[in-house]
């Protein structure tokens, strides 16, 4: 009996720390934005992620956040390396526990940033300061402006 249970703790043990982290993600829809109130031109920009695709839209102001001009918007296809990169570095339960609203978002025209997330008929959304990302979605956020950094370059140029 003394030995089952030694073998049964040894086998629990390996078996807990050889597994990697689980997912529960039941992630409908991810968005993500930059926009600065007192800009003219491409001051507002926008990723939604749906399914395999992702679309950059980009809103040009005339001051004072008036909008001006017809928004463009471009769309390409996922990368299943990319959508991984995304699951695996989304704590949608720490995402959910964070405070819609975070520092002083556009404040002083600094600029915000936000993260949306949609999973069946829930919706929650973080706006923070323009680069300052909180500690919880860091790494999603990260990835999150390289997509955009990586739009902005192949069609706004």
């Amino acid at each position: 009996m003394k030995k089952q249970l030694i073998f049964s703790m040894i086998l629990s043990t390996i078996l807990c720390t050889s597994c990697e982290k689980e997912i529960d993600l039941n992630v409908d829809v991810v968005n993500y934005g930059t926009s600065f109130g007192m800009c003219v031109g491409p001051c507002r920009k926008e990723l939604n992620f749906v399914n395999n695709e992702v679309s950059f839209t980009v809103f040009t102001t005339e001051g004072r956040g008036a909008m001006g001009g017809v928004p463009k918007t471009f769309k390409e296809s996922l990368g299943k390396d990319f959508q991984k990169s995304l699951t695996k570095n989304l704590d949608y339960k720490a995402f959910k526990q964070l405070n819609e609203t975070i520092g002083c978002p556009d404040c002083a025209d600094g600029g915000a940033e936000w993260v949306e997330i949609i999973s069946g008929d829930t919706k929650h959304r973080v706006t923070f300061e323009y680069g300052k990302s909180p500690k919880e979605i860091d790494a999603l956020v990260t990835i999150l402006r390289e997509k955009k950094a990586y739009f902005e370059q192949k069609y706004l140029k």
